[in-house]
């Protein structure tokens, strides 16, 4: 039976920081932030908020916004048997897991909860995690989520970092079809999450890392070595696995790191114009919240329906990778 996406919630600060204020230390400008990154603005946490208050808001919201529109019943917490929050600004440096805290904001009182700590790959990790448990254990939900306050480790006089990252937080109601509904169809049998990639390469740890109490350091040229390198080897294996020619897919929700990662991972891969989501411009690179932050853009927008073939992929600190096919 599927593990399917039901819900979709979404938090952002209330503070948009547009390029001209990112760059007034890091010596550069709007028009270099554009063009190297895509990036228009993007959001820093206030006073107030906080990574769990980001999580626990968009966890909130996938209880009960429908991911892909009516008919859709609302889940209350107390019914969600996993919390999952990808994150690599959690609420406390060492203990206890941010999922907790969130557990407790939003009443899911008969939830397991913890955190992934894969910064980029979080989301997709946390996915597949849910996925697995879901069906071990029968259980009917999970809440994973992806939530950050990056601009509290920005140095904002790197340029390689502060005009980047920005904060917030999304989320995805997880429900196991074989728990509490009827047998569905045939046709509807490979629905939901299908096959996942995961891995991870530690000798690069040192290409994207933070030291305890420190700001971020990235070596940009790295990073963008490795995306342009394990992005399309993802996508490529994620197809041939579940034989899918690229009319086969609908669209592909990548880590929205940079855009000309995402351009140079279409025109390598040959992927049609319009297939490829971009999402960066008015968010920034939001880490672990990136992919669930696209998808809920797309919702809003009224673009996913029923019959829909996903292909998703990320890359972050670690370094680590993964990505996943979902059908609507």
């Amino acid at each position: 039976m599927a593990v399917v996406l039901r819900g979709i919630g979404r938090s952002l600060p209330w503070r948009v920081v547009p390029n001209d204020e990112a760059a007034i230390r890091s010596g550069t400008d709007d028009e270099w932030i554009r063009s190297h990154t895509g990036i228009v603005s993007r959001y820093f946490a206030g006073e107030g908020e906080t990574t769990a208050s980001l999580g626990a808001g968009a966890c909130r919201e996938a209880l009960e916004r429908p991911l892909l529109g009516p008919p859709f019943k609302a889940v209350s917490a107390e019914e969600v048997n996993l919390v999952i929050c990808a994150t690599a600004t959690p609420e406390y440096s060492n203990f206890p897991a941010t999922a907790c805290i969130i557990q407790a904001q939003i009443g899911a009182k008969n939830a397991a909860a913890f955190d992934v700590a894969s910064a980029c790959t979080g989301f997709i990790n946390g996915l597949a995690i849910a996925d697995s448990l879901l069906r071990r254990n029968r259980w009917r939900y999970a809440l994973v989520c992806g939530a950050e306050t990056l601009s509290r480790i920005l140095d904002m006089t790197d340029r390689n970092t502060c005009v980047l990252f920005g904060d917030g937080a999304g989320a995805m109601l997880l429900e196991n079809l074989a728990v509490g509904e009827a047998p569905q169809p045939a046709k509807d049998q490979r629905r939901g999450i299908g096959e996942i990639i995961m891995g991870a390469d530690g000798t690069g740890s040192r290409d994207l890392y933070c030291e305890r109490g420190g700001c971020m350091i990235m070596d940009g040229r790295a990073v963008y070595t490795f995306a342009i390198r394990v992005i399309p080897d993802i996508i490529r294996k994620l197809m041939q696995r579940e034989n899918l020619g690229m009319e086969n897919v609908d669209l592909f929700v990548c880590h929205q790191a940079n855009e000309r990662i995402l351009l140079s991972v279409e025109k390598r891969l040959g992927i049609p114009k319009g297939k490829m989501v971009y999402n960066i411009a008015r968010c920034g690179n939001t880490s672990s919240a990136s992919i669930p932050l696209a998808f809920y853009a797309l919702s809003e927008k009224g673009s996913l329906r029923a019959g829909q073939t996903i292909v998703t992929a990320g890359f972050g600190a670690g370094l680590t990778w993964g990505g996943c096919v979902i059908r609507f």
